[in-house]
């Protein structure tokens, strides 16, 4: 696997979870602060009503584990690669702050222990598919 197919799974680990996160909020039932930001979007895409776990936790999910994606892409393999736990520290941090940060009405949203709880598993979920990425760049680098 060469650098730029590396590079191009993590590109594609980054965006296609933020626009399937953006694509639940549009179109979910409640009023957020993305849907209200993005109203007129909003207006063209069906309302559909999700079973709950979608409904309460799945952009959390996709948008903790993009972050981790996306800081992985921009902190290069100087500070990543086999050091991958270092980014799903920071990854789990800004999770727990941001979250935490609704406590303080700071931050627009609902404060849920159970978000931050399926925040560090997608974190997880992220340094685990990292960790295979780097094991198979590895091993295709041999060849």
């Amino acid at each position: 696997m060469s650098y730029t197919k590396k590079t191009y799974l993590y590109a594609l680990n980054s965006i296609l979870p933020l626009f399937c996160g953006l694509f639940i909020y549009l179109t979910k039932r409640d009023d957020t602060l993305v849907a209200h930001l993005l109203s007129s979007l909003r207006s063209l895409m069906p309302v559909i009503d999700y079973p709950a776990p979608i409904h309460n936790f799945a952009a959390d999910f996709l948008w903790t584990y993009s972050m981790f994606f996306c800081l992985r892409l921009t902190l290069g393999d100087d500070l990543c690669g086999k050091y991958n736990s270092f980014v799903f520290l920071l990854t789990a941090i800004v999770a727990v702050v941001i979250e935490c940060l609704q406590l303080t009405k700071v931050f627009p949203g609902t404060f849920d222990f159970l978000d931050i709880v399926i925040e560090l598993v997608a974190a997880v979920a992220a340094l685990l598919i990292s960790n295979m990425i780097e094991r198979r760049n590895k091993y295709h680098e041999k060849d």
